[in-house]
Protein backbone atom coordinates (compact mmCIF):
# COMPACT_ATOMS: atom_id res chain seq x y z
CA UNK A 1 0.00 0.00 0.00
CA UNK A 2 1.33 3.49 -0.92
CA UNK A 3 0.97 6.27 1.95
CA UNK A 4 1.13 10.07 1.07
CA UNK A 5 3.50 11.73 2.58
CA UNK A 6 1.47 15.33 2.90
CA UNK A 7 2.33 18.55 4.94
CA UNK A 8 -0.60 20.16 6.58
CA UNK A 9 -2.08 23.90 5.82
CA UNK A 10 -4.36 25.28 8.36
CA UNK A 11 -4.94 28.64 7.96
CA UNK A 12 -7.78 31.53 9.74
CA UNK A 13 -8.55 34.65 9.41
CA UNK A 14 -7.80 37.37 6.25
CA UNK A 15 -5.90 36.69 3.24
CA UNK A 16 -3.24 38.28 1.41
CA UNK A 17 -0.52 40.64 2.13
CA UNK A 18 0.11 41.16 5.40
CA UNK A 19 1.92 44.26 6.97
CA UNK A 20 5.70 43.40 8.30
CA UNK A 21 6.67 45.13 11.48
CA UNK A 22 10.20 46.31 11.25
CA UNK A 23 11.68 44.11 13.36
CA UNK A 24 14.09 41.00 13.32
CA UNK A 25 12.76 37.53 14.17
CA UNK A 26 15.32 35.04 15.46
CA UNK A 27 15.21 31.63 15.11
CA UNK A 28 13.44 29.64 18.13
CA UNK A 29 16.39 27.10 18.11
CA UNK A 30 19.81 26.18 16.90
CA UNK A 31 18.09 23.30 14.99
CA UNK A 32 15.97 25.61 13.37
CA UNK A 33 18.32 27.91 12.25
CA UNK A 34 20.15 24.73 10.63
CA UNK A 35 17.19 23.64 8.54
CA UNK A 36 16.99 27.43 7.36
CA UNK A 37 21.11 27.42 6.31
CA UNK A 38 20.51 24.09 5.01
CA UNK A 39 17.85 24.69 2.97
CA UNK A 40 19.59 28.03 1.62
CA UNK A 41 16.98 30.03 2.53
CA UNK A 42 17.07 33.88 1.55
CA UNK A 43 17.27 36.42 4.60
CA UNK A 44 13.66 37.33 4.04
CA UNK A 45 12.60 33.72 3.61
CA UNK A 46 14.65 32.90 6.97
CA UNK A 47 12.96 36.37 8.52
CA UNK A 48 9.01 35.00 7.24
CA UNK A 49 10.33 31.11 8.54
CA UNK A 50 11.36 32.49 11.89
CA UNK A 51 8.28 34.84 12.36
CA UNK A 52 5.85 31.57 12.41
CA UNK A 53 8.13 30.38 15.81
CA UNK A 54 8.77 27.07 13.98
CA UNK A 55 9.38 24.24 16.46
CA UNK A 56 9.76 20.70 16.15
CA UNK A 57 8.24 18.01 17.89
CA UNK A 58 8.26 14.31 18.00
CA UNK A 59 5.32 12.19 16.32
CA UNK A 60 2.92 11.72 19.48
CA UNK A 61 3.23 16.22 20.12
CA UNK A 62 3.35 16.74 16.84
CA UNK A 63 0.05 14.58 16.07
CA UNK A 64 -1.99 16.33 18.82
CA UNK A 65 -0.74 19.77 17.58
CA UNK A 66 -1.16 18.83 13.80
CA UNK A 67 -3.47 16.09 13.09
CA UNK A 68 -6.88 17.11 11.66
CA UNK A 69 -10.12 15.73 12.97
CA UNK A 70 -11.51 13.09 9.77
CA UNK A 71 -8.12 12.40 8.24
CA UNK A 72 -7.36 8.88 7.74
CA UNK A 73 -3.70 8.31 9.23
CA UNK A 74 -3.36 5.20 7.89
CA UNK A 75 -3.54 6.91 4.25
CA UNK A 76 -2.01 9.91 4.78
CA UNK A 77 1.07 10.93 7.30
CA UNK A 78 1.15 14.67 7.78
CA UNK A 79 5.07 15.54 8.33
CA UNK A 80 4.49 19.51 9.14
CA UNK A 81 1.49 22.12 9.15
CA UNK A 82 1.53 25.77 9.17
CA UNK A 83 -1.63 27.44 11.00
CA UNK A 84 -1.92 31.37 10.28
CA UNK A 85 -4.47 33.86 11.57
CA UNK A 86 -3.46 36.13 8.97
CA UNK A 87 -0.23 37.99 10.98
CA UNK A 88 0.76 35.97 13.18
CA UNK A 89 1.88 32.27 12.17
CA UNK A 90 3.09 29.08 13.54
CA UNK A 91 4.67 26.25 11.75
CA UNK A 92 5.38 22.92 13.80
CA UNK A 93 7.54 20.15 12.50
CA UNK A 94 7.53 16.86 13.07
CA UNK A 95 11.10 15.49 14.46
CA UNK A 96 11.77 12.56 11.95
CA UNK A 97 14.96 10.39 13.92
CA UNK A 98 15.05 7.45 10.77
CA UNK A 99 18.65 7.68 9.25
CA UNK A 100 16.92 6.54 5.99
CA UNK A 101 14.37 9.37 5.77
CA UNK A 102 17.39 11.38 5.83
CA UNK A 103 16.71 14.92 4.61
CA UNK A 104 13.29 15.25 4.78
CA UNK A 105 12.97 17.69 7.68
CA UNK A 106 14.57 20.36 5.71
CA UNK A 107 12.02 20.03 2.84
CA UNK A 108 9.23 20.28 5.60
CA UNK A 109 10.78 23.46 6.50
CA UNK A 110 11.06 25.06 3.50
CA UNK A 111 7.44 23.72 2.25
CA UNK A 112 5.91 25.11 5.22
CA UNK A 113 7.91 28.54 4.42
CA UNK A 114 6.63 28.67 1.08
CA UNK A 115 3.09 28.37 2.63
CA UNK A 116 3.81 31.21 5.25
CA UNK A 117 4.84 33.18 1.99
CA UNK A 118 1.77 32.49 -0.18
CA UNK A 119 -0.21 33.63 2.93
CA UNK A 120 1.86 36.94 2.47
CA UNK A 121 0.77 37.39 -1.39
CA UNK A 122 -1.63 39.96 -2.37
CA UNK A 123 -4.77 38.63 -4.34
CA UNK A 124 -2.72 40.20 -7.96
CA UNK A 125 0.65 38.19 -7.15
CA UNK A 126 -1.34 34.94 -6.17
CA UNK A 127 -3.91 35.18 -9.52
CA UNK A 128 -0.75 36.24 -11.39
CA UNK A 129 1.12 33.07 -10.42
CA UNK A 130 -1.73 30.85 -10.61
CA UNK A 131 -1.85 29.79 -14.26
CA UNK A 132 2.05 29.38 -13.79
CA UNK A 133 1.78 26.79 -10.79
CA UNK A 134 -0.89 25.20 -12.73
CA UNK A 135 0.55 24.72 -15.68
CA UNK A 136 4.49 23.66 -13.88
CA UNK A 137 1.94 20.60 -12.24
CA UNK A 138 1.77 19.33 -15.55
CA UNK A 139 5.25 18.60 -15.55
CA UNK A 140 5.19 16.54 -12.56
CA UNK A 141 6.06 13.27 -13.29
CA UNK A 142 7.21 11.40 -10.24
CA UNK A 143 4.24 9.22 -9.16
CA UNK A 144 4.03 9.80 -5.30
CA UNK A 145 4.32 13.87 -6.08
CA UNK A 146 1.41 13.34 -8.81
CA UNK A 147 -0.42 11.18 -6.03
CA UNK A 148 -0.30 13.76 -3.38
CA UNK A 149 -1.19 17.36 -5.77
CA UNK A 150 -4.26 14.99 -7.34
CA UNK A 151 -5.68 14.18 -3.67
CA UNK A 152 -5.23 18.26 -3.20
CA UNK A 153 -7.00 19.37 -6.66
CA UNK A 154 -10.32 16.98 -5.89
CA UNK A 155 -10.69 19.68 -3.22
CA UNK A 156 -10.71 23.17 -3.07
CA UNK A 157 -8.69 25.07 -5.58
CA UNK A 158 -7.24 27.81 -3.44
CA UNK A 159 -5.95 25.40 -1.54
CA UNK A 160 -4.31 23.31 -4.02
CA UNK A 161 -2.74 26.33 -5.43
CA UNK A 162 -1.47 26.63 -2.29
CA UNK A 163 0.03 22.97 -1.89
CA UNK A 164 1.48 23.95 -5.43
CA UNK A 165 3.60 26.72 -4.26
CA UNK A 166 5.38 24.54 -1.74
CA UNK A 167 4.86 21.67 -3.86
CA UNK A 168 7.03 22.48 -6.36
CA UNK A 169 9.00 24.97 -5.05
CA UNK A 170 10.30 22.21 -3.12
CA UNK A 171 10.22 19.03 -4.94
CA UNK A 172 10.24 19.66 -8.87
CA UNK A 173 13.19 20.47 -10.72
CA UNK A 174 12.51 21.99 -13.74
CA UNK A 175 9.67 24.16 -13.37
CA UNK A 176 9.25 25.09 -17.31
CA UNK A 177 9.43 28.73 -16.88
CA UNK A 178 12.16 31.03 -15.83
CA UNK A 179 9.21 33.76 -14.76
CA UNK A 180 8.59 30.87 -11.83
CA UNK A 181 12.33 30.46 -10.89
CA UNK A 182 13.09 33.73 -10.70
CA UNK A 183 10.08 34.16 -8.36
CA UNK A 184 11.39 31.23 -5.94
CA UNK A 185 14.58 33.22 -6.06
CA UNK A 186 13.14 35.38 -3.38
CA UNK A 187 13.10 32.59 -0.84
CA UNK A 188 15.54 30.28 -2.03
CA UNK A 189 19.58 31.38 -2.65
CA UNK A 190 19.82 28.35 -4.41
CA UNK A 191 16.72 25.77 -4.83
CA UNK A 192 18.85 22.88 -5.18
CA UNK A 193 19.59 22.54 -2.37
CA UNK A 194 15.63 21.68 -1.28
CA UNK A 195 15.27 19.46 -4.46
CA UNK A 196 18.51 17.63 -3.14
CA UNK A 197 16.72 17.18 0.25
CA UNK A 198 13.93 15.63 -1.61
CA UNK A 199 15.24 13.79 -3.79
CA UNK A 200 17.30 12.42 -1.04
CA UNK A 201 14.42 11.82 1.69
CA UNK A 202 12.07 9.86 -1.12
CA UNK A 203 14.79 7.86 -2.34
CA UNK A 204 14.64 4.60 -0.09
CA UNK A 205 10.68 4.97 -0.10
CA UNK A 206 11.24 5.30 -3.79
CA UNK A 207 13.26 2.02 -4.53
CA UNK A 208 11.63 0.07 -2.29
CA UNK A 209 8.16 1.26 -4.10
CA UNK A 210 9.87 0.54 -7.67
CA UNK A 211 11.38 -2.93 -6.56
CA UNK A 212 8.02 -3.84 -5.52
CA UNK A 213 6.12 -2.52 -8.58
CA UNK A 214 8.69 -4.57 -10.71
CA UNK A 215 7.70 -7.45 -8.11
CA UNK A 216 3.98 -7.23 -8.31
CA UNK A 217 3.11 -8.46 -12.60
CA UNK A 218 6.01 -11.06 -12.14
CA UNK A 219 4.02 -12.77 -9.03
CA UNK A 220 0.87 -11.95 -10.63
CA UNK A 221 1.80 -13.94 -13.78
CA UNK A 222 3.54 -16.73 -11.69
CA UNK A 223 0.12 -17.08 -9.64
CA UNK A 224 -2.24 -17.37 -13.04
CA UNK A 225 0.12 -19.54 -14.66
CA UNK A 226 0.60 -21.68 -11.55
CA UNK A 227 -3.21 -21.83 -11.46
CA UNK A 228 -3.42 -22.71 -15.05
CA UNK A 229 -0.53 -26.18 -14.95
CA UNK A 230 -2.55 -26.93 -11.41
CA UNK A 231 -5.75 -27.52 -13.26
CA UNK A 232 -3.93 -28.94 -16.16
CA UNK A 233 -2.18 -31.70 -14.03
CA UNK A 234 -5.70 -32.41 -11.85
CA UNK A 235 -6.92 -33.54 -15.18
CA UNK A 236 -4.32 -35.16 -16.40
CA UNK A 237 -3.91 -37.34 -13.41
CA UNK A 238 -7.90 -38.24 -13.30
CA UNK A 239 -7.05 -39.19 -16.89
CA UNK A 240 -4.44 -41.31 -15.69
CA UNK A 241 -6.45 -42.84 -13.57
CA UNK A 242 -9.10 -43.90 -15.12
CA UNK A 243 -6.35 -45.10 -17.57
CA UNK A 244 -4.75 -46.94 -14.99
CA UNK A 245 -7.93 -48.88 -13.47
CA UNK A 246 -8.64 -50.03 -17.19
CA UNK A 247 -5.54 -51.53 -17.77
CA UNK A 248 -5.82 -53.66 -14.94
CA UNK A 249 -8.84 -54.44 -15.84
CA UNK A 250 -7.50 -55.41 -19.12
CA UNK A 251 -4.41 -57.18 -17.29
CA UNK A 252 -7.20 -59.26 -15.42
CA UNK A 253 -8.51 -59.90 -18.61
CA UNK A 254 -5.61 -61.21 -20.45
CA UNK A 255 -5.03 -63.28 -17.74
CA UNK A 256 -7.71 -65.08 -18.50
CA UNK A 257 -7.82 -65.03 -22.49
CA UNK A 258 -4.64 -66.68 -21.27
CA UNK A 259 -5.63 -69.26 -19.22
CA UNK A 260 -8.22 -69.93 -21.91
CA UNK A 261 -5.79 -70.10 -25.09
CA UNK A 262 -3.67 -72.72 -23.45
CA UNK A 263 -6.50 -75.25 -22.54
CA UNK A 264 -7.41 -74.37 -26.28
CA UNK A 265 -4.48 -74.94 -27.43
CA UNK A 266 -4.05 -78.51 -25.66
CA UNK A 267 -7.07 -79.51 -27.55
CA UNK A 268 -5.15 -78.47 -31.03
CA UNK A 269 -7.32 -75.33 -31.45
CA UNK A 270 -4.84 -73.00 -31.50
CA UNK A 271 -6.76 -69.58 -32.73
CA UNK A 272 -7.14 -68.24 -29.12
CA UNK A 273 -2.78 -67.97 -28.97
CA UNK A 274 -3.53 -65.59 -32.12
CA UNK A 275 -5.97 -63.71 -30.10
CA UNK A 276 -4.26 -63.71 -27.20
CA UNK A 277 -1.06 -62.36 -28.24
CA UNK A 278 -2.90 -59.61 -30.28
CA UNK A 279 -4.43 -58.38 -27.39
CA UNK A 280 -0.83 -58.87 -25.35
CA UNK A 281 0.76 -56.28 -28.00
CA UNK A 282 -2.64 -54.17 -27.21
CA UNK A 283 -1.92 -54.16 -23.42
CA UNK A 284 2.16 -53.41 -23.99
CA UNK A 285 1.80 -50.77 -26.12
CA UNK A 286 -0.87 -49.02 -23.75
CA UNK A 287 0.83 -49.54 -20.64
CA UNK A 288 3.75 -48.27 -22.54
CA UNK A 289 1.72 -44.95 -23.38
CA UNK A 290 0.65 -44.78 -19.79
CA UNK A 291 4.37 -45.23 -18.31
CA UNK A 292 5.14 -42.16 -20.89
CA UNK A 293 2.34 -39.64 -19.92
CA UNK A 294 2.77 -40.70 -16.12
CA UNK A 295 6.83 -39.57 -16.99
CA UNK A 296 5.57 -36.47 -18.55
CA UNK A 297 3.26 -35.37 -15.58
CA UNK A 298 6.11 -36.33 -13.22
CA UNK A 299 8.33 -33.87 -15.03
CA UNK A 300 5.76 -31.18 -15.44
CA UNK A 301 5.23 -31.40 -11.89
CA UNK A 302 8.77 -30.83 -11.28
CA UNK A 303 8.94 -27.81 -12.78
CA UNK A 304 6.09 -26.72 -11.43
CA UNK A 305 7.62 -26.99 -7.88
CA UNK A 306 10.43 -25.28 -9.21
CA UNK A 307 8.25 -22.65 -10.23
CA UNK A 308 6.14 -22.55 -7.05
CA UNK A 309 9.69 -22.16 -5.06
CA UNK A 310 10.23 -19.09 -7.25
CA UNK A 311 7.02 -17.73 -6.31
CA UNK A 312 7.82 -18.39 -2.85
CA UNK A 313 11.05 -16.50 -3.42
CA UNK A 314 9.09 -13.67 -4.80
CA UNK A 315 6.53 -12.97 -2.49
CA UNK A 316 9.03 -13.60 0.42
CA UNK A 317 11.02 -10.52 -1.11
CA UNK A 318 7.66 -8.45 -1.91
CA UNK A 319 6.81 -9.18 1.66
CA UNK A 320 10.28 -8.00 3.04
CA UNK A 321 9.90 -4.75 1.00
CA UNK A 322 6.56 -3.76 2.45
CA UNK A 323 7.72 -4.58 6.16
CA UNK A 324 10.69 -2.28 5.36
CA UNK A 325 8.91 -0.15 3.86
CA UNK A 326 6.05 -0.22 6.76
CA UNK A 327 9.15 -0.16 10.06
CA UNK A 328 10.13 3.36 7.66
CA UNK A 329 6.84 4.65 7.87
CA UNK A 330 5.84 3.73 11.25
CA UNK A 331 8.70 6.17 12.75
CA UNK A 332 6.36 8.78 11.53
CA UNK A 333 3.14 7.70 12.69
CA UNK A 334 1.69 7.74 15.96
CA UNK A 335 -0.72 4.16 16.87
CA UNK A 336 -4.16 4.42 16.46
CA UNK A 337 -6.61 3.35 19.43
CA UNK A 338 -8.14 0.12 19.56
CA UNK A 339 -12.02 0.54 18.99
CA UNK A 340 -13.96 -0.93 21.70
CA UNK A 341 -17.05 -2.59 19.91
CA UNK A 342 -18.66 -3.77 23.20
CA UNK A 343 -19.70 0.30 23.86
CA UNK A 344 -21.77 0.20 20.12
CA UNK A 345 -24.76 -0.83 20.05
CA UNK A 346 -26.29 -2.88 16.93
Amino acid sequence: MKVLLLVALVSSGSSGCSQFLRTTYEPSSPEIEELAVATAMTPKAQQLFYKQDPKIEPKERFHTLCHKPGKHREKTIILGCFTSNGYKGSIVIQSVTEPRLDGTMEVVAAHEMLHAAYQDLSKAERARLAPKLRQAAQRVKDVHLSSVLDAYEAGDSEVYLNELHSHLGTELANLGDPDLEKYYQLYFLDRQQVLSFSQRSRSVLAQLEAQAEKLKPEIDALERSLKEQKSFITQTDNELEGQQQRLQRMKADLGSLKLRAEASLRRGDSSLVREFEYEKDRFNREVRQYNRQTQNLQERVAQINQQVQTYKQKVDAYNKLAETNRSILKSLKVDEPELDLSEISP
